[in-house]
């Protein structure tokens, strides 16, 4: 068995172990035996006998596998070894390519935007670009992925891509190398709030981690430095939205932030546990973490710690909960197995799977309407409460959103509609619910709630000091 990582994500957790399957007794070896045998018999009864189109061995193994992990959680998965490499991959924050994000654009997939120092970025590629075609061949129709397998390869080697800006065509020839993506985002907090004065800015740092990649640790600490020499007391660490990564690099990053105790916890089947700890002698930093319903996994263990050690408080939305771990083993060259084999627990040994690391501090933004069912008086739903979320958002008062359409429900409606310019008769009709998501998001781009509240308690805390 190979030596493979350890990571924690929303699809994919990997250990560091040389891991071995073990089968005791109880597992009834025998048992399993005959099972294996009445499947061989049954892939020969259909090979022989079925009429249909012609099935392979590999088809029939693959459907089999396939519908053993539908019993299991969705987490666990089989997959072919080329997907293995690149859920891998995903979380890595390394490949080999040119150094672009692409979305899908109509037909064709264009660039979200170009890695920095990267081949991309170096040729001039810009965000907005559309990607036409590779190597001369076209990539009409193709999905992302399919582009983005079309670009990728060996190190060194030269891909040509057509591009797209505007109404004219260009074409490069780029060496795909060794392309790094940085998990962290720093932000001038002055930018962020405009009308904070000098003194008390310079004493904040906000920085935001987009995945608990393999650099995580590495990017992060010339801002930690640059921060602790200019005498910056409080950090804002915005997880939100961060769906995970490598166990190691979210462990490497507590090391930096977490004072000394566990960071968190694995138990497998048989009970053996194992206990990842923080070493760290004194935190440089009063922290305030921001998390959302999207904070999941190892993103979830950071946050539970900082919480759980003191050295700070979370803000925002109750996170994903994914509190278990998965190993990738490789069956073959062709094939790989992902399987859940243990839970973590938090620093203080509480259970997050399916739970959830509940903040100190909640503040949540509500998400866009996507039911188009209208809304009565009395009606009692979870649309009913999303909507109410909204309204009190917009700052229409509501008592305390819940799933009721009450009285106070109608009459905030009945405002929303008047100050909108719609029949202001208190019923959530498709026009108001429209308009709704509209002002929602025209809200959204405007402020950030959470960050604001976040900025409210460091305020707090140096009044009190």
């Amino acid at each position: 068995m190979n030596k493979i990582k350890k990571i924690i994500s929303l699809t994919l957790v990997v250990a560091v172990f040389f891991v071995q399957i073990n089968v005791s007794a109880s597992d009834n070896i025998e048992n399993i035996s005959v099972k294996s045998e009445q499947i061989k018999v049954i892939m020969e009864i259909i090979k022989n006998n079925y009429v249909g189109n012609k099935v392979t061995d590999e088809q029939l193994f693959k459907a089999a596998v396939d519908g053993m992990f539908q019993e299991l959680d969705s987490y666990s998965t089989f997959y072919t070894k080329k997907e293995a490499t690149q859920l891998i991959e995903s979380v890595s924050g390394e490949f080999v390519g040119i150094g672009i994000e692409i979305v899908q654009d109509g037909s064709y997939t264009k660039v979200a935007r170009p890695f920095p120092k990267s081949p991309a970025i170096k040729a001039g590629v810009r965000a907005e670009d559309f990607i036409i075609a590779v190597n001369g061949q076209s990539l009409e129709n193709l999905t992302p992925t399919e582009v983005a397998n079309k670009i990728k390869g060996k190190e060194g080697t030269i891909v040509t891509i057509t591009f797209k800006r505007g109404k004219s065509e260009y074409t490069v020839d780029l060496v795909r190398s060794l392309v790094k993506i940085s998990a962290i985002e720093s932000k001038d907090i002055r930018k962020l709030f405009p009308k904070l004065d000098y003194s008390t800015a310079r004493k904040i740092n906000y920085i935001k981690i987009n995945s608990i990649n393999a650099n995580v640790a590495t990017d992060i600490k010339p801002y930690i430095e640059k921060a602790k020499n200019s005498g910056v007391k409080y950090l804002i660490l915005d997880l939100r939205d961060n769906l995970g990564g490598y166990v190691d690099s979210g462990v490497d990053l507590c090391n930096l932030l977490v004072p000394k105790g566990p960071i968190l916890h694995f138990i497998n089947k048989q009970g053996r546990k194992k206990t990842y700890s923080s070493y760290l002698k004194k935190a440089p930093f009063e922290l305030v973490v921001l998390t959302n319903e999207n904070t999941a996994s190892a993103s979830e263990f950071i946050a539970a710690a900082v919480k759980e050690s003191g050295v700070g408080v979370t803000v925002g939305e109750t996170t994903f909960g994914k509190g278990v771990a998965q190993y990738i083993y490789d069956l073959s060259d062709k094939y790989s197995i992902k399987l859940t084999m243990e839970e973590f627990l938090s620093r203080n040994g509480n259970k997050i799977n399916k739970i959830g690391v509940a903040p100190d501090y909640e503040v949540i933004v509500p998400n866009p309407i996507v039911s188009p069912q209208r809304l009565f008086l009395d009606d009692e739903m979870e649309e009913v409460l999303n909507v109410e979320l909204i309204l009190e958002y917009l700052g229409y008062d509501i008592n305390k959103p819940d799933k009721l359409y009450d009285a106070k429900t109608e009459e905030a409606i009945t405002k929303f509609q008047k100050d909108t310019g719609l029949r202001a008769y208190g019923v959530s009709d498709h026009p108001t619910l429209k308009t709704l998501n509209i002002k929602l998001l025209e809200s959204l781009e405007k402020k950030d709630i959470q960050l604001d509240k976040a900025l409210q308690i460091i305020l707090s805390k140096m009044n009190e000091n």
